[in-house]
Formats: structure tokens, C-alpha cells, sequence
């Protein structure tokens, strides 16, 4: 295999092992959060080194620009993945459409990386010891989320919602930090937040194409 970097984006969804919603996972991350459920759910290495694994002995088979779509089933884990091999030139800033400068990020960076016209930055960082554990030519990460931030995560300034209690009528205040099921202060039935409200302080997820460099 060449030296030379070669470059694979990737996307990836998963089921929750614990209500079967859909998962988003936006990078190589070890461990999620479902945003239905709210629980942990754990991805092995292996799941990680089969998806780049596929994709690393298909990559000089696949023209660039091309990928394929693929399904991993494992104990209670039902992935689904997309993998293109990245077509040159760079790829574009989605705000001003100028290439981002790969080039300019070595492997071991762990920094922002800034569009050259618009200003926009995005996370690079180094590939996770235990995926370069599995994966050794991993090398570098780019436009993912990280193991340090918390997929499932609140966004943070979203507004406190007031409810009324379908029992009493007296006034519910519901924030980010509230559970789904929350009990009336006053007549204390427990009140079940609708979707609507449950979506405005958690909301979706989008699934995005993040991408990994390769070396050796």
C-alpha cells in the first residue's frame, strides 16, 4: 500500500440496543447516546475496525468519489453505514464552498481547522488510541464529533418551557435538564412531556459525513 494519504468519509447510524430509535454518529466514537432513551450505547472496536476495514480493501477498487452503502450486525447492534472515497479536489466548505486545506493539518493536530474565505471552522483531531489500535493507518479525524463531547448533549441556551398539569392545571416549568416523565409540584401526578417539548430542548441530531486520513 502507498505511503501516500489516502482519505475515506464516512457516515453512520445505528439502532438503540434499548428502544430501536435511530442513533446518529457523527465520528469514531466508542460510546453514544441515544436521544429517544437517553442511554449509553456502546460501540466496540471491532464494529469500527469492520466498517474502515471494509472501506480500506475497497478503496483501490473504488474511483473517486464513489462508495457503497453497507449493514453490520453484531450482539444487539444494527449499524448502517456509508463510505465514499474522497474525490479531488478537497473537499468544500458548506458555507462558501471554498476547499478546506487539508494539507495544512498534520497528523497528531488536535485543533480547528479555518476556511481560508468565509472563516468557518471544524474540528480536526487525532484518530482515538484505541481505533488506531484496531485500524493503525488511522491517522487523523476530520468534521466529527469527538469523545469528549456527548452526542446526546442539550443544546446549550435552550429556553425553559412552561406546561400546564392535564390534572390540576397549575403551571409546569420544564428545562433541558428535566426528565421525560416529571412530577406536578402541586396535585404531583407524574406528567409525561410530549414530544413537541421533549424535540425543542433536545433537539435532532443530523447525520453528516465525517472523514478519516490514512497513512501506511
Amino acid at each position: 500500500m502507498s505511503d501516500k494519504p489516502r482519505y475515506g468519509i464516512f457516515k453512520v447510524m445505528l439502532d438503540c440496543s434499548h428502544c430501536g430509535n435511530p442513533v446518529v454518529t457523527n465520528g469514531p466514537l466508542s460510546k453514544t447516546t441515544c436521544p429517544s432513551c437517553l442511554q449509553a450505547v456502546t460501540l466496540p472496536p471491532d464494529v469500527w475496525s469492520e466498517i474502515i476495514g471494509d472501506y480500506l480493501a475497497d478503496y483501490e477498487k473504488l474511483e473517486p468519489g464513489s462508495g457503497t452503502d453497507g449493514t453490520l450486525m453484531t450482539g444487539d447492534l444494527t449499524v448502517k453505514y456509508s463510505y465514499i472515497r474522497l474525490p479531488p479536489p478537497d473537499p468544500a466548505c458548506p458555507t462558501c464552498e471554498e476547499n478546506w486545506d487539508l494539507n495544512s493539518v498534520e497528523n497528531g493536530a488536535d485543533r480547528v481547522l479555518v476556511c481560508g474565505k468565509c472563516g468557518r471552522t471544524t474540528p480536526v483531531y487525532p484518530a482515538p488510541a484505541w481505533l488506531r489500535e484496531s485500524v493503525p493507518s488511522a491517522k487523523q479525524v476530520f468534521f466529527a464529533d469527538r469523545e469528549t463531547q456527548e452526542p446526546g448533549a442539550v443544546e446549550k441556551g435552550a429556553k425553559p418551557i412552561a406546561l400546564t398539569c392535564p390534572q390540576c392545571g397549575g403551571g409546569i416549568v420544564v428545562t433541558a435538564d428535566s426528565d421525560r416523565t416529571i412530577p406536578c409540584k402541586y396535585c404531583g401526578v407524574d406528567v409525561y412531556l410530549p414530544d413537541g417539548v421533549w424535540l425543542k430542548l433536545h433537539p435532532a441530531k443530523v447525520a453528516k459525513f465525517w472523514m478519516v486520513r490514512f497513512e501506511g
